[in-house]
């Protein structure tokens, strides 16, 4: 293999990486919420909210990814550069993904309150946020 072609490999590969994750980010921002951890879209109060945020939390990911690629290419086999454009992915996908996660929980979290709340005052319980039955 070539110098360049060498150069050229790692930059390439991220850049073909984060094709998946758009994927997932536009196919999340149509509505497709069941492809996230499989959460429910009828369930949730605002899903074209939250089809929104983790759509746009994917895409960050993707972005990072993509950015990646032209460090790669900077660094240039350097291996002081390598590692910092390394470092600096790992921070910025794992910092996003965890954000993500976050947002997953929550989804699911709000969803999961609102069936038990209608479940208690259906079986004629006080609602501790309203103190009705």
């Amino acid at each position: 293999m070539s110098t360049t072609t060498h150069a050229l490999m790692l930059p390439a590969i991220m850049l073909i990486s984060a094709v998946p994750t758009l994927v997932a980010a536009v196919l999340v921002a149509r509505g497709n919420l069941h492809l996230v951890n499989g959460l429910d879209a009828s369930r949730l109060r605002d899903p074209a909210a939250t089809a929104a945020r983790l759509s746009r939390l994917l895409a960050l990911i993707a972005i990072a990814i993509l950015l990646a690629a032209p460090g790669y290419y900077w660094a240039a086999g350097n291996d002081s550069r390598t590692t910092g454009v390394t470092v600096a992915l790992l921070i910025a996908v794992n910092g996003l993904v965890v954000a993500l996660m976050l947002a997953v929980a929550k989804a699911r979290r709000d969803y999961r309150d609102r069936d038990a709340r209608r479940n208690d005052t259906a079986n004629g319980s006080r609602d501790e946020r309203t103190g009705r039955r």
